[in-house]
């Protein structure tokens, strides 16, 4: 078992106002690792961390062995971390290719070959809106998008921010079983941001639940069905 992120008391802050208050977590290569919990305990703010997008205070994380706490976003995209915000951040202007050809940035490699059959093979509804403006496409086409421009960089680490927000059961199903695929036959890691169980249960492997800034449960998937957790997410 390769751990391939993990936190050690980790702790950020926005300004004066402490969010994170020593998080402990380890997610395993090739795994998808589900961050559960309520509106407002952290979990965003976690993966931005991790990203470089909000300071660590304290603490640490370590991706592959590797302290990555102080590296600024475009060095952790550049060694194989992708994010997915949550909301998506589609460019509405920009055409589904160009929106794509932005996720070679990342790698600073803005005159590479977009590596679109991998993309149209995981993703077939884009090959065939390839030309269409990213705000005309609907909030599942748009989270295909989100991650699909996240691949375009060959990531091994996956940070993903409530993907099925806003978007229909369909989809979502379709966006389960992409994530599953990834982990499973390219050894993708996934660290998802999720509140709905019944997604969760679908394609996690280990979860951890959050609450005001620490990890309070963790376990198996086959623990998700605990009424604890259940009575905590609902209230």
């Amino acid at each position: 078992m390769e751990i391939i992120l993990e936190s050690n008391n980790l702790q950020a802050a926005y300004g004066q106002s402490t969010i994170l208050w020593g998080v402990n977590f380890k997610a395993v290569k090739g795994k998808i690792t589900t961050i559960m919990g309520r509106n407002g305990v952290g979990k965003t703010t976690l993966l931005k961390t991790i990203m470089g997008l909000v300071k660590v205070s304290d603490g640490s994380i370590k991706f592959q062995k590797e302290e990555i706490g102080a590296m600024p976003p475009h060095k952790k995209a550049r060694m194989g971390i992708s994010y997915v915000p949550q909301g998506r951040e589609i460019i509405p202007k920009l055409t589904v290719y160009e929106n794509l050809k932005l996720g070679m940035e990342a790698l600073g490699n803005k005159k590479g070959k977009l590596p679109e059959e991998v993309i149209y093979e995981l993703f077939p509804i884009l090959k065939d809106f390839r030309k269409r403006l990213g705000g005309n496409l609907s909030g599942g086409q748009q989270q295909q998008l989100a991650l699909a421009r996240a691949m375009v960089s060959n990531p091994s680490l996956i940070l993903l921010d409530e993907p099925t927000e806003g978007i229909q059961p369909s989809i979502a199903m379709e966006i389960a079983q992409v994530l599953k695929n990834l982990a499973r036959e390219k050894n993708i890691s996934v660290l998802l941001v999720e509140q709905k169980i019944d997604f969760a249960k679908q394609l996690t492997d280990y979860y951890y639940f959050m609450d005001r800034g620490k990890m309070v449960m963790e376990g198996g998937k086959e623990e998700l069905e605990h009424q604890e957790i259940k009575k905590h997410l609902s209230v």
